[in-house]
């Protein structure tokens, strides 16, 4: 027996290792099973450091362990708690390293909102694929909004704090108010009603669903499909402002636009207000602007016209011509000085010159001249002749002289 035992095992296919039996094991599981739903209650709760969880999902007879990494953690906006009854989404996998399966949680919420958060996915898909939450469905929303349709209870909290702020930022539009249920049964029929008939009435520039934040069950009434449907569809924009920054209702995916909250609504219309009116006072400021600028453009114009003028009058040209004479007389003055100064000085050169060169000059250095009768001088020995009388002409005087042989 031992033999055949042997010859069996060596006959049989390839020994796995228990890392490749798991890693087998792994890759059916995962891929036999799509991402699923499961119901049970939360055990064994772990939180550590990194903020990962780790729990084991239970009911009466079974279990399964369960880990809730931190990045999904994150977009919970749920804490689970021990004990707490929960419906999970998630999928099967395989922790290798000890050989365990385990659920993966991506998503996770209390029992109880579970059958309600799992119609409103579906619906959400199925709206999806149809188009409803497309961009190119969305209408713009109007820059200047005058007439605003607001479907909410009058009841509630949301409509007083959506007047208090459009009071408070002094926005000058009309409110008209369609007054609905917001949660309950007959919500979803109201809030269709009320959106039909402003629809009819169709001199509003938008139209605003709103209500204060709750629980799913409260905001339930903003899922209906014949409610989302008629969003979708309406010609005037509509915001929808349902709930708290958390809350989404599937009228916000079929709105042109979602708030926050109602007060958020109520402050996008009227921050566009303020908008509009800064833009028309900046108008109005530059349009009281142009008529200064046009009239100062238009008197330096003036003055430059009045200055060619001036300067092409017979008057201005006269007085250029006196100015011309004058600067013209002042040249010819300081030109006829300079002449007159330098003839004086060439005549006071020319004079000493003379004198130096003159008779009496000459007497006076010792010389002296003959003068004949007839007063003429004489300059040589032969114009003289015996028993002349002539003249000799000293510095001092002069004497008559007989000329002899």
């Amino acid at each position: 027996m031992q033999t055949d035992l042997f010859d069996t095992i060596q006959d049989s296919s390839e020994i796995l290792t228990v890392s490749q039996l798991t890693r087998e094991i792994k890759s059916l599981l995962e891929t036999r099973f799509p991402p699923l739903w499961i119901r049970g209650e939360i055990s064994n709760l772990r939180v550590q450091p990194s903020g990962h969880r780790y729990f084991v999902v239970k009911d009466s007879t079974s279990q399964i362990k369960s880990v809730l990494f931190k990045g999904d953690f994150s977009h919970l906006g749920y804490t689970p708690k021990e004990g707490d009854e929960c419906v999970a989404f998630g999928t099967i996998t395989v922790y290798e390293p000890r050989g365990d399966y385990q659920f993966r949680v991506k998503h996770l919420m209390q029992d109880g909102t579970g059958s309600l958060r799992l119609q409103f996915d579906r619906l959400k898909e199925k709206l999806l694929k149809e188009g409803l939450f497309d961009s190119e469905q969305k209408k713009e929303l109007p820059q200047f909004v005058r007439k605003v349709a607001v479907i909410t209870s009058v009841k509630g909290a949301a409509l007083q704090d959506f007047l208090s702020i459009l009071k408070r930022r002094n926005w000058t539009g009309e409110v008209s108010i369609f007054p609905s249920s917001v949660q309950g049964i007959k919500a979803p029929k109201e809030l269709l009603s009320a959106l039909k008939s402003i629809t009819k009435v169709g001199h509003f520039d938008l139209v605003v669903l709103a209500r204060g934040g709750g629980s799913i069950e409260d905001l339930w009434a903003f899922n209906d499909e014949s409610l989302v449907r008629e969003v979708s569809s309406c010609i005037i924009p509509i915001i929808s402002a349902v709930g708290h920054q958390t809350d989404f209702v599937l009228t916000d995916f079929a709105s042109d636009f979602r708030a926050e909250t109602p007060s958020a609504a109520a402050e996008w219309i009227s921050s566009q207000h303020t908008k509009v009116k800064d833009q028309i006072n900046n108008f109005y400021s530059r349009l009281i602007e142009i008529p200064k600028f046009s009239i100062a453009q238009l008197k330096d114009k003036l003055h430059f016209l009045e200055a060619q003028l001036m300067n092409q009058s017979p008057k201005s040209k006269m007085e250029n011509y006196h100015q011309y004479l004058d600067e013209f007389s002042q040249r010819m003055n300081r030109v006829v000085e300079h002449s007159i100064t330098h003839n004086r000085y060439k005549v006071k050169s020319l004079g000493s010159r003379l004198e130096s060169n003159s008779l009496k000059s000459v007497l006076k250095r010792g010389f002296s001249y003959i003068e004949n009768s007839d007063g003429n001088v004489i300059d040589r020995v032969g114009k003289l002749k015996e028993n002349d009388i002539v003249k000799i002409n000293f510095q001092d005087g002069n004497k008559n002289l007989k000329v002899q042989k």
